[in-house]
């Protein structure tokens, strides 16, 4: 659970949005989070 805060924390410090922005910053955030996921399940592989 620590994790999970200490992300949220560095995506909204990234995107230098509110906590009530944080659907936004997660949206932009997404494709990035899509791309690493893509790469580790290719190293698995």
């Amino acid at each position: 659970m620590k994790l999970l805060v200490t992300i949220d924390r560095h995506i909204l410090a990234y995107w230098n949005t509110a906590p009530e922005d944080r659907l936004w910053a997660y949206l932009a955030s997404l494709p990035v989070a899509v791309l690493i996921l893509d790469a580790i399940t290719q190293l698995i592989k």
